[in-house]
């Protein structure tokens, strides 16, 4: 299935590829494609004949993050009720990659920024190639991180290397990103990487999968305190201007 912002292939029997298509603005995630990717996520709850999910960027960047040019963008010019919906969007759709049964991958190239860390860090895996790179820009921007991923950093990498990462919004490249954690190998083709590591990983029993992921999630379900963080960026953005 293909549309003008995301396209669905089954690339193998059981594994389904998603594609992020805004290349013009790095695979920035708009308003529009968070809503979709969001759609997306919470209709596979209920698909069986999908078994793995591998998420991707098109034409040679992961996402640049959430699309700060955007009109309205982070609420601004809204009323509080109007921005405090679209500043849930992100979480929103993190929340519902992170919690869909099938294993997912994050297939990375070039840059990902930011919100497109936070949808990386969404899935159960991630394959970076040797040029890709992770950045966290918002303390630079002047407002807080969101989006979930805080806990979900903090798990991987322990509150040092969080801080480290967020509080100097510099580049970590990929053999720092694989040193760290935050992502499993390095490949020159990510793609096909995933889809080798799944054509594995989905012969194992699909139940047992699927209860194992949702035991591990609700050790780490911070959905609370995330919304919490949702309103600090309406907070920082009012005081910044």
């Amino acid at each position: 299935m293909v549309n003008a912002l995301i396209s669905q292939e089954i690339l193998e029997p059981e594994i389904l590829s998603v594609t992020i298509k805004n290349h013009n603005k790095r695979n920035a995630l708009s308003d529009n494609i968070k809503l979709e990717l969001e759609m997306i996520a919470l209709e596979l709850r209920t698909r069986t004949d999908v078994k793995a999910v591998i998420l991707s960027g098109e034409q040679g960047n992961f996402s640049s993050g959430n699309d700060i040019k955007e009109k309205n963008a982070f609420g601004d010019g809204l009323n509080l009720e109007e921005a405090r919906q679209k500043n849930r969007l992100g979480l929103r759709m993190c929340d519902a990659w992170t919690n869909i049964p099938q294993i997912t991958v994050a297939s990375i190239e070039g840059a990902c920024i930011g919100g497109g860390v936070s949808l990386a860090l969404s899935c159960d895996f991630r394959f970076c190639a040797p040029k890709s790179y992770f950045s966290i820009p918002e303390v630079e921007l002047g407002f807080t991180y969101a989006w979930g991923t805080i806990p979900k950093l903090v798990s991987i990498l322990g509150p040092v290397k969080t801080k480290l990462l967020t509080f100097t919004c510099e580049k970590i490249y990929s053999n720092s990103l694989l040193e760290w954690g935050l992502c499993e190998e390095i490949t020159d083709k990510p793609l096909d990487t995933s889809v080798d590591f799944l054509k594995k990983i989905i012969l194992k029993p699909t139940v047992a999968i699927q209860m194992v992921k949702e035991s591990i999630n609700r050790q780490t379900n911070i959905n609370q305190i995330s919304i919490l963080e949702q309103d600090q960026v309406l907070l920082t953005r009012k005081f910044n201007h």
